[in-house]
């Protein structure tokens, strides 16, 4: 895949690239929060955007990882008519070198699984937002938090 070698050399070189804008932008500011929407082992990730919507979901226990089709994989699907397994390859490669993370092949997210972890999110996001004075503060602690786990 001509895409993912660019994408490799462009993070190298640090020099610009569409995709890799793109994927910025969809992730600035990115916050993830540990969840149980299958499994109560705790190893379900949600990682959401700015406004609280969801972007992707991993359950490491199964080793699965989605992406939401409307705030995600359409947008690389429409704007550089990219086929479904190279949004795969490169939604991986992107997650694991930007975000640090080790994930599993990305799948699309379909709707009946959507509303579960939409669910879990509202449940364990919206809630501590109340007790903050601004969602911005929320944001800060939320990024404490998740700099503690990964020490």
């Amino acid at each position: 895949m001509k895409e993912i070698r660019d994408i490799k050399i462009d993070l190298l070189m640090g020099n610009k690239n569409p995709i890799i804008d793109l994927f910025c932008e969809i992730t600035n500011g990115l916050g993830i929060i540990n969840c149980n929407v299958y499994n109560e082992d705790g190893m379900e990730f949600i990682y959401y955007n700015k406004e609280g919507e969801w972007i992707f979901y991993q359950d490491c226990k199964n080793e699965k990882f989605w992406a939401h089709y409307k705030r995600y994989w359409v947008l690389l699907e429409s704007y550089f008519d990219l086929e479904y397994r190279e949004i795969q390859a490169i939604t991986k490669l992107l997650v694991e070198e930007a975000l640090k993370r080790e994930v599993g092949t990305p799948y699309l997210f379909r709707m009946k699984i959507s509303s579960m972890v939409e669910e879990a999110l509202n449940r364990n996001v919206t809630t501590p937002f109340s007790s903050f004075k601004s969602i911005k503060e929320a944001f800060v602690i939320t990024d404490r938090l998740i700099d503690e786990l990964k020490r």
